[in-house]
């Protein structure tokens, strides 16, 4: 099959999306199936994949993101006469999957990544009601013109049946996937000494960007109440973003207990998760984060805080989430560390159930279900 994958997320940019098409595009083209990435930006970057094609755009803000109206000649003609065309959002280069597909009568695929109702909230809230007639309309848009539309979760799926209820029999749930084995194998980075922690800490860790909508003080207030109160503690923070000077500045009272390690190429991210005892992230803005997936297959439990797609991840048996948490009290939360760091059986036990769950989300498992999709939507 001649397969055309859409998106504005690819690596370098990092998020759970960008970290997924790789290596739902590597699985394609392992299966020698005729697979392309269409993207903006970073045009001087070297793929390690071939038929990745980026033409050079504007960016936005300082989101990372880049935009363009049309591709290049090269990406352009690439795109000609596709067999299927998977549009992943609704902005930027899956409106062009949109064109390519209506103007060669090709089917069009949609997945819907992103729960955009709970962005919207970071914005002033004049500008909400706008932004939310305006996303909606584009989803039901890309629904109602795809021959099929996916989300990760099935709180995102039903979100999208409600936006577009003409067209609900067409939603499917198909979630994210991570090469397992990456994991399986891992070895921890670096000794904890390295680091300043003791042998016997309980270390958690983040995997991510550090932006607003992630939630991140949350989980340094609860880790100082932690500490405060006795937890014998740690939080390795891996990422960058515009909150790290914050946080920073928040965890100054336990500074020795936080350790921001910066952005580190994906292919170490398995080696410090090894490292580590607890996954733990605050976000209530996930769908079906890549970063949970990979924390689950290198046998971590995870810890945060009441959304939807916790449920995805079969809370208790392999995370804990406070009962009955507040969401602008990280008190629970801390009560939450405090007894996870005193209780190695109990992590031992959530992790060895948190690993028998990630074998759901083998990415070789995921690409057989969208090859069955793009088969499917090529035949009529």
């Amino acid at each position: 099959m001649r397969i055309g994958q859409f998106t504005d997320s690819y690596p370098p940019i990092i998020n759970g999306v960008s970290a997924f098409l790789a290596e739902h595009h590597a699985q394609l083209l392992s299966q020698e199936h005729d697979a392309h990435i269409f993207t903006f930006g970073y045009t001087g970057t070297r793929d390690d994949q071939r038929n990745v094609w980026r033409t050079a755009g504007v960016p936005i803000f300082t989101s990372g993101f880049r935009m363009n109206l049309w591709l290049n000649a090269r990406a352009g003609e690439a795109a000609q006469g596709l067999d299927v065309y998977h549009a992943h959002e609704t902005f930027g280069a899956s409106r062009l999957a949109m064109h390519y597909a209506l103007s060669s009568q090709r089917p069009l695929l949609f997945t819907n990544h992103t729960r955009h109702d709970l962005y919207i909230h970071n914005y002033p809230r004049l500008m909400q009601p706008f932004m939310r007639r305006g996303t909606f309309g584009l989803i039901a848009k890309f629904m109602r013109r795809s021959v099929a539309a996916t989300a990760p979760s099935e709180e995102t799926a039903d979100l999208m049946r409600q936006i577009a209820p003409d067209v609900a029999e067409r939603v499917r749930v198909i979630r994210n996937g991570v090469r397992l084995d990456q994991f399986d194998s891992a070895k921890p980075r670096e000794s904890r000494g390295a680091l300043g922690i003791a042998r016997d800490a309980t270390v958690f860790i983040y995997v991510g960007r550090l932006t607003p909508e992630k939630n991140l003080p949350m989980f340094a207030e609860a880790m100082r109440l932690a500490v405060g109160k006795g937890a014998n503690a740690h939080w390795l923070v891996i990422g960058d973003g515009p909150c790290r000077d914050d946080l920073a500045q928040q965890l100054f009272p336990i500074a020795a207990r936080a350790h921001f390690l910066g952005a580190v190429p994906r292919a170490d991210v398995p080696a410090w998760l090894a490292m580590a005892d607890v996954f733990a992230t605050p976000s209530l803005s996930e769908v079906n984060p890549v970063s949970v997936i990979e924390a689950l297959a290198s046998g971590k439990p995870y810890v945060g805080l009441h959304a939807g797609w916790w449920n995805e991840f079969e809370p208790p048996r392999n995370g804990h989430v406070p009962p009955g948490f507040l969401a602008d009290d990280a008190r629970d939360l801390a009560h939450v560390i405090v007894k996870l760091s005193a209780d190695a059986p109990a992590r031992a036990g959530m992790g060895a159930s948190a690993k028998s769950l990630s074998r759901r989300f083998d990415i070789r498992d995921i690409t057989g279900q969208w090859i069955e999709m793009y088969q499917a939507a090529i035949m009529g």
